[in-house]
């Protein structure tokens, strides 16, 4: 065993392997080091609350690793069969947050007794392997408590049995995760009470009679079951303690019998609301869907809404189903809400998917419905079908209160919607209000790909069969504007806090976002040494405050703090990166060019003549604005670009040519570092004359063409 060596804590606290089991404060996972295989269970820390709760309620909470270890000492002295320990790290005085973890063998070649009992369902053993075997677990289970260990946990799936070994008909046992275990001189009664009850309550699926059970009580007493049984208080007890666990395991769902055959060898998740948005995949769990316990396979996360709910793809029984698990202080709420929104949306005619069941499971409340086959986002051209799925809603008084098109699919030509949640019936529904989602909705698509307005107007006037007033209709394209520039500020206010869009990491002295999901080792390699990349980059930019180089695919920028007063004035107001982070990341939102923000990092308390940010962005390749001023397309294309930035109100803040590319008929711009979104018009428009007088005043002579095309489009 090993004390807790810094070096050791941090080699080992990092060995990545296949995840068994995960949650919020306790980590399985299989590793193998030097061609052996090991099981690494780390332990984070219990808190505070998880210790008060366990004195309350008259019990001592586990704090780490330590009861694993001393217990696997302790049966390995007695020559009670379990995995070696090959470590044993434990650091901190803090109860609440002591971390720690044992390395123990992996019993490569074993199965559980679990797996092997519910296989008896489908395939009967031979008798004599199955009386040998109930003696063995009823004499290791005797030596266990008689060398002073109380397992705690003690259920078939924790006895393993060589897999070789039973082919031949011989039995070999050891038993697993002690990691709530006991050690003491003597085992109490109560102890051992609830140690055979809960094997007693993991082998009641499993075709055991009475006269195996007797033979096991035998094998455990050393002595023959006529003579043991004439103590009947004791064997009692722990029957009544295995009929308790039943009736808590039908209240809680948890799988038995044949329904616990599916992923035995899948990590499995005790609660949901421990779970990440991204955990490891697939990974199992047992639930009530109204018949009884069933396992349930996640193979993927949907969506994630921490704290809240997830939205998971699994299978149950075979069959292929989306499950809602909702957890939390809401979770009740949302729960109905969620279920009286399908049957809203079904009074309207509009599809939705089956639900088929109701029930919990791993701490959630579940909904299960039928998954949708051949299913798909909506995309460009299926606008008219979605105005025909909100004017069903609308005519019946039901309004989407989180209305965007990923919360419908497409499927052989029908649009479902897909979340109940946010549906709600209205008293009334006014002509602004029945408007205002139109534009919301139409607000996801560009521009250039919506059909036009009065054809989409058409459509969902026929649908809904109640016109709305032309003064109304003529306000649309106003009203999608204004919406589509609430999104995006919606969405530019999210690029520097952790969401399921973007990933933040709190470094020593510094803090780096990045887009959630994006691990490019090269871009990992240029965040890891940001002045490697620097120094050895080909130079684009040298400056007091700034300086930008290209370095493969990508531009590093570095931004300065020149003096003290330059300090402060960054402390007042927003830094010149994350204004170009923001900026390149809304205007790509809304499906305009310019390159990709890669990773935006801020270091914490600069001094001055050192970095104040960094930002890396993708390199694009292109024809400088000088050079391209006369193809024929460029007038064009710069009226195209100054009017999306009209319609979003988006002023540069510095239009040089310098700052642009060109590509294909596309403008690129530049170097987002004055870049801002504004809120009002009031605010937008002294700032986008300066910017069209500062744009033509890059050439001596005005090109003619593109000063026409820009008056032509203003």
């Amino acid at each position: 065993a090993l004390g807790g060596g810094g070096d050791v804590f941090a080699a080992l606290s990092t060995l990545q392997g296949e995840v068994y089991r995960a949650s919020a404060r306790r980590r399985t996972s299989r590793v193998v080091v030097a061609r052996r295989a090991y099981f690494v269970k780390v332990h984070f820390g219990v808190g505070w609350r998880e210790i008060a709760k366990n004195l309350l309620s008259g019990k001592r909470a586990v704090l780490g690793a330590r009861q694993e270890f001393e217990a696997s000492r302790r049966l390995r002295a007695c020559e009670v069969p379990v995995p070696g320990v090959a470590a044993f790290v434990e650091r901190g005085v803090n109860p609440a947050r002591r971390r720690s973890f044992v390395v123990c063998d992996a019993l490569d070649g074993f199965t559980s007794l679990e797996e092997v009992g519910n296989g008896w369902l489908e395939s009967p053993p031979e008798v004599r392997l199955k009386r040998a075997l109930v003696t063995a677990v009823g004499r290791l289970t005797a030596a266990m408590h008689a060398a002073g260990v109380c397992h705690r946990d003690y259920y078939a799936c924790h006895l393993m049995a060589n897999t070789g070994r039973l082919g031949r008909g011989e039995v070999e046992l050891a038993v697993i995760d002690l990691h709530r275990a006991r050690v003491n001189r003597r085992v109490s009664t109560r102890a051992r009470v609830r140690d055979l009850g809960a094997l007693l309550y993991s082998t009641a699926t499993m075709p055991i009679t009475d006269r195996d059970r007797l033979r096991f009580v035998a094998a455990y007493a050393g002595q023959s079951s006529n003579r043991e049984l004439r103590r009947p208080g004791f064997w009692r007890a722990v029957a009544r303690r295995a009929e308790r666990l039943c009736a808590r395991a039908a209240a809680a769902g948890v799988a038995t019998g044949r329904n616990a055959l599916g992923g035995a060898q899948i990590a499995s998740v005790g609660r949901l609301a421990d779970l990440d948005r991204h955990p490891p995949l697939p990974f199992r769990f047992d639930a009530d869907l109204g018949d009884g316990g069933v396992r349930v396979v996640c193979t993927s996360v949907l969506r994630a809404q921490p704290g809240r709910r997830l939205v998971l793809h699994a299978l149950a029984d075979g069959r292929e189903l989306i499950l809602k698990a909702y957890f939390g202080r809401h979770a009740q709420r949302d729960w109905r809400r969620e279920q009286n929104g399908v049957k809203l949306l079904g009074s309207c005619g509009v599809a939705t998917p089956q639900l088929l069941a109701t029930g919990r499971g791993a701490g959630a409340l579940l909904l299960a419905f039928d998954a949708i086959k051949d299913a798909r986002p909506p995309t460009v051209g299926d606008e008219g079908d979605l105005l025909d799925v909100l004017a069903r809603m609308h005519r019946h008084k039901v309004r989407q209160r989180d209305l965007h098109p990923g919360n419908f699919l497409v499927s052989r030509g029908r649009v479902f919607a897909i979340d109940g949640g946010n549906v709600a019936k209205s008293t009334t529904l006014r002509d602004s209000r029945r408007l205002a989602d139109i534009a919301r909705l139409l607000a996801h698509y560009p521009v250039e790909t919506l059909a036009p307005l009065s054809e989409l107007a058409r459509m969902y006037q026929d649908a809904a069969g109640a016109p709305l007033p032309e003064r109304a209709w003529r306000r649309l394209g106003t009203r999608v504007a204004g919406a589509r520039r609430r999104r995006v500020a919606k969405f530019v206010a999210k690029t520097g806090r952790e969401c399921s869009a973007f990933a933040v990491r709190q470094e020593p002295g510094r803090r780096v976002v990045v887009a959630r999901g994006d691990d490019d080792p090269e871009l990992l390699a240029i965040i890891d040494d940001l002045e490697h990349a620097l120094a050895e980059g080909d130079p684009l930019k040298r400056g007091n405050t700034a300086a930008a180089v290209r370095f493969g695919d990508f531009v590093v920028k570095r931004y300065n703090v020149k003096d003290r007063w330059h300090r402060r004035r960054l402390g007042l107001r927003r830094r010149r990166a994350r204004r170009a982070w923001r900026a390149g990341h809304g205007l790509r939102f809304v499906g305009l060019a310019t390159p990709r923000p890669r990773a935006l990092i801020e270091m914490h308390r600069p001094d001055v003549g050192n970095a104040v940010a960094y930002l890396v962005v993708d390199h694009i390749e292109g024809v400088g604005l000088d050079e391209a001023v006369d193809h024929p397309e460029v007038a064009s294309a710069t009226a195209r670009m100054f009017r999306a930035w009209q319609d979003l109100y988006f002023v540069h803040g510095d239009t040089k040519a310098s700052n642009f590319v060109v590509t294909g008929a596309a403008h690129i711009p530049l170097d987002l570092d004055a870049a801002a979104f504004s809120r009002q018009k009031w605010g937008f428009d002294r700032p986008n004359r300066i910017a069209r007088a500062r744009f033509l005043a890059n050439w001596p002579e005005e090109p003619a063409s593109i000063r026409v095309a820009l008056e032509e489009e203003s």
